[in-house]
């Protein structure tokens, strides 16, 4: 009799032991899932950091190493973004060194809509390279300007989605 009680408990034993082991390699299975997608997340942004470094811009600008407003250029098919305060100077930008495109485009929309005395929405400029939109923005009682610079024409569908995105990404760079 005392070995049938020992059987039963060995039994049940073996069952649980089992039973625990297959939940461990469960989480295992989980945990090493998890970190794959990990890597390979880390692989996508490393590779679209890498792609941007080897884009082809306007003029040859060297592009930045930030990603927040890389991503918006990449969704919306645009070839750079830099924002800039009335001054001209670049709150942030897809371009190394926007300085000189911040200043002359914010300086361009002031002064058009200072001649035509009105309240513009955008300015839109075709270039030989593409196409150049200077959008103002009001972020926080700060008055901005939204450069891009883009091969084609942007729709107004995308212009208004771009402008979203933007305003997201500058909620990091612009306190309440």
């Amino acid at each position: 009799m005392e070995l049938i009680y020992i059987f039963i408990v060995a039994l049940i034993l073996g069952f649980t032991t089992t039973f625990l082991v297959w939940e461990l390699n469960k989480v295992e299975k989980y945990k090493q899932e998890s970190k794959q997608k990990e890597e390979l997340e880390n692989e996508i942004i490393n590779g679209l950091l890498e792609l941007k470094k080897h884009t082809v811009d306007f003029n040859n600008k060297k592009l930045s190493d930030k990603y927040d407003l890389m991503e918006i250029a990449f969704e919306n098919n645009v070839s750079d973004i830099t924002i800039a305060n009335e001054e001209g100077l670049p709150i942030i930008s897809t371009l190394k060194d926007p300085d000189e495109d911040s200043a002359q485009y914010s300086a361009l929309f002031q002064n058009i809509d200072k001649s035509l005395n009105s309240n513009l929405l955008k300015v839109a400029i075709k270039c030989e390279d593409g196409h150049r939109y200077i959008i103002p923005i009001v972020k926080n009682n700060v008055k901005l300007y939204i450069v891009v610079s883009s091969n084609g024409e942007i729709d107004s569908v995308s212009e208004r989605k771009l402008v979203k995105d933007i305003l997201n990404v500058l909620d990091n760079y612009i306190p309440n």
